[in-house]
């Protein structure tokens, strides 16, 4: 079996103490984008105060229309929390007096990969990406979590979405995924790596100097 020189394990010690010394660059925010409306395969929550009649959940249909009590087959594709809830707040009028209204969007994410429960999840569009990993139980320990990708089709759409980006103003949509790659080898294992070459390396400086 051949030896390593003292050169080499010199070399190993050194890429040894760079791999575990160093730390991944932080991942960039895609760019920022005007918050997104409504979109098929995401569903409407309404809730009209004290009219649990009136309340309750809606899914968006490839046509982007939703079926609400009352009001019946509407149009909400590419419209807003805020402007949605101005218009049923309108159209509920002639059936209620004042009528006070909160509107939640809901997408349809997969969440995958390094991550405690891997799933679907009917996600607030107004949360973060790292709020929606924090449902998935978070990441591991072997996930990256500076090269969280978001997959469409199986195709990559961003491969570094930072924690904070607010779902309605990213280019995230209901049925997309959510993934979180494994840390690479060296990064995993870099600290055993780093004992075993230190040993190795003190192992041969000794046998040097019992020799002299």
């Amino acid at each position: 079996m051949r030896r390593l020189t003292t050169s080499a394990l010199r070399v190993l010690f050194l890429a040894g103490v760079a791999a575990c010394s160093s730390s991944p660059a932080p991942s960039q925010d895609p760019t920022p984008q005007a918050a997104a409306g409504v979109r098929p395969g995401d569903s409407i929550v309404v809730k009209v105060y004290g009219e649990p009649d009136y309340s309750g959940a809606a899914g968006v249909d490839a046509r982007g229309r939703v079926v609400l009590p009352v009001l019946g087959e509407i149009g909400v594709q590419g419209r807003t929390a805020e402007s949605l809830s101005d218009s049923l707040k309108t159209a509920y009028r002639k059936y209620l007096t004042n009528p006070s209204i909160e509107i939640k969007v809901l997408r349809r994410v997969s969440v995958q990969g390094e991550v405690a429960r891997s799933g679907l999840y009917p996600a607030d569009a107004t949360i973060t990406i790292g709020d929606l990993i924090s449902l998935a139980g978070g990441i591991t320990t072997n996930g990256n979590r500076n090269k969280v990708m978001l997959l469409r089709d199986n195709q990559v759409i961003v491969s570094a979405l930072g924690p904070g980006t607010v779902l309605q103003n990213s280019p995230v949509q209901s049925g997309d995924q959510i993934f979180v790659p494994q840390r690479s080898w060296m990064s995993r294992n870099g600290q055993t790596f780093f004992v075993a070459a230190l040993s190795v390396t003190t192992a041969v400086l000794v046998a040097v100097l019992v020799r002299r």
